[in-house]
Parts: structure tokens; sequence; C-alpha cells
């Protein structure tokens, strides 16, 4: 992997993500060059982020003026992106309320101005509303039929604004539509509301399952669930049992995250995506005693028998946050007679954490693969 930050993973995996969302190393370079010599310093780098952010607002805000809709809403995606980048290391508290505000109003303006907009969506759970975006599957003729989706979750500390970025028109080519959405434990739900994760997600994946057949341009029987971090056990748990979901993909294998966590607490890793807090506040827990036991839920041993589904989980061979025998332990679990794990080694694609060193490979794979399946 590139490491931006020689002596710092998180930072540096943190800019490998953001270009893997659409991100230009040049624009962050512009802002984050100065950090480079200096001692980590975490108001300094949420500073940084969104100075890009607003940088690329402004520049959205002339193209405009201008009658440039398209250049507009390209900048406005780059803002939204170097904001939430800045976010995800920046605790609970009025800056990284902030920026994700921010990053939200530039989202939601870059949508408005895209050729083909992404339809909003909130759909009632019992954790409440989840909010999604669902980009259209592209029309292939004027007797259009109803389209299949795949359900795409987050991780651990993405959201779906980066889900977007991350995926991009990829199944819309293929005549898929994608729907991506902040569920418990992410995005709006954890930001706005409070609302921790939970281990049987077969819950939220249920109700958004409900809402999905509801819709006359989706085809019922045509589900998919891609997940990506630490959704590779949010999707296989909800597709276990959740059998109107018809293939599921992990973009990056788990099966016990407990134990991971447990490890990188014991070790105090320094190759974790982002800062210790992260686990208490997505837990709902007051300390990293009571985070690290309920963490200890999220196991797929008694789950993944019960997924049957076609499943596919793609790996990197150099993931330091989530070990290769948890992918190769999760594949060998599954119920599935249609199973596949794949490694990539870094010539291949990306070696690195949900490959963030070379990701369109397997954004290539994973949409070619549910277009065989749907």
């Amino acid at each position: 992997m590139f490491n931006y930050f020689p002596n710092n993973y998180m930072w540096s995996g943190a800019v490998m993500l953001s270009v893997m969302a659409g991100g230009e190393l040049g624009q962050i370079d512009h802002v984050l060059a100065p950090l480079r010599e200096a001692e980590p310093d975490p108001e300094a780098w949420t500073k940084a982020w969104d100075s890009a952010g607003a940088l690329q607002a402004g520049f959205a805000e002339e193209d405009l003026r201008r009658g440039y809709r398209r250049s507009a809403s390209a900048r406005y995606l780059r803002a939204s992106n170097y904001y939430l980048t800045g976010e995800r290391q920046t605790p609970p508290g009025p800056a990284k309320t902030n920026s994700y505000q921010h990053a939200l109003t530039a989202f939601a303006k870059a949508v408005e101005l895209m050729p083909q907009p992404l339809e909003r969506v909130e759909i009632d759970s019992p954790d409440g509303i989840l909010p999604g975006y669902l980009i259209p599957a592209r029309a292939s003729g004027p007797d259009q039929r109803p389209a299949p989706v795949v359900i795409f979750y987050n991780g651990f500390d993405v959201t779906k604004e980066l889900l977007y970025g991350f995926i991009r028109e990829e199944f819309a080519d293929r005549g898929i539509a994608c729907l991506v959405i902040d569920t418990p434990g992410t995005g709006e739900p954890l930001r706005l509301r409070g609302v921790p994760s939970r281990p049987d997600y077969e819950v939220p994946t249920t109700a958004i399952v409900d809402y999905l057949v509801t819709r006359p341009d989706i085809d019922p029987e045509r589900i998919g669930l891609l997940a990506i971090s630490l959704g590779g056990y949010y999707g296989p748990r909800g597709a276990a049992f959740e059998h109107r979901i018809k293939a599921c993909a992990a973009w990056g294998g788990v099966f016990d995250y407990g134990a991971v966590w447990q490890r990188r607490w014991e070790t105090r890793s320094k190759t974790v995506s982002v800062p210790f807090w992260q686990l208490p506040w997505v837990m709902g827990a007051d300390t990293m005693e009571q985070a690290l036991d309920k963490v200890k839920a999220f196991h797929l041993a008694e789950a993944l028998p019960h997924l049957t589904q076609p499943f596919l989980i793609v790996h990197g061979a150099n993931d330091k946050a989530i070990p290769l025998s948890d992918a190769q332990q999760a594949i060998e679990a599954a119920g599935s007679a249609d199973k596949e794990l794949v490694v990539l080694d870094g010539v291949n694609g990306g070696a690195e954490h949900c490959n963030v060193d070379d990701p369109d490979p397997v954004r290539q794979l994973i949409a070619d693969w549910f277009a065989e399946r749907l």
C-alpha cells in the first residue's frame, strides 16, 4: 500500500480510502502535505480535510454559476468525500458533527445535479428510519422490466455516501439497481440518532427487503446483498436468516469480530482503521470493557451454516485489519453450494484491507459476480 504517512497506518489507509471513493491525490496532498512531517494531531487532521471539502464546495458553486451542472456535481461529490474522510477519525463532538453535516449537504447537492439523480429512500425498521440512496439500473429498452437490486451495507466506519463512491455506476451499467444504505451502528442512525449496531443483522435486512419487494421497479426474486469490511459480518448474517436475499458477497471476510477486537485491544494494534474510541461508540457502550463484551456476539459460526445462497468473499492477502484466516473460516463454514473465496495479492488487485491499494479489479469482479447470479 502507498503509505502517504510512512509511520501512520490509520492515516495512510484513510487517504487510500478517499481515493477509492473518488478523491484526487493531488487535491488531498494540497491540504495534507504540512501534516506529513509533523507529530500526529487529530485536530489538524480534521481541519485539513474540512478545508479540502470547503475548497471543492466553493469550486462547485463557481461551476454552478457558470451553468456547469455536471462539473459542479463532481466537485460536490469530492467535497462530501473529503469531509467524511476527516470525520471518520474525529471523535464524537461538535467538530465531528460539523464535518458530517457539511458532507451530507454536499452530497445532496451533488445528487440534485446528477444527469440521472439518485433516489433518497427512508425505510421503516425496528431501529427507526434507515436512510439510503437507490442508484437506478440503466434502462435497456422501451419494455424495461423490473430490475434486480443489490443492497450495499457499510462496515465499521463508513457511510452510504462513501459507499456510492466505492461502487459508483458499476451495477447500474450492468442493469442492476443498487441501494447504498445506512443501518444500525453506521451513518445517520448512529450519528444523528445514536442508534448502535446489533448482532442480529437479519432484523434490518428483513426491513429493507420488505420495502424493496413493494417497489414496482424492483424484481423481488432478484435481490442481492453486498457488504464491506465489518459488513463481512453484517451481510452474511443478514442473508443467513433472510432467504429472500438470493446472493451475498462480502468485500472483506469476517468470522469472529469479537476475537479481532480483543487482539487489537490487548496489543494496542497500530493497524486499525480508526481510533479505539470507535468501538464503544458503535456498540453503544460507555467503556471499552463493555464494548468488548458486546462485540463477542459478532461471530458467524452459528449463522453461516444457514447461508445457502451463492456466497462470495473477496479478501486481501496482506489484510492487516482482519486476518485472511477469518475469510477462510467463513467460506468453509458457509452452507452454500456455490461459494468462493477470492484472495487478491497486490498484482491482480489490492492486497490490503478491502483492497484499498487497488480497488477497481474487485469492484468489477463483484459487479460481474452479481450480474451472473441475479
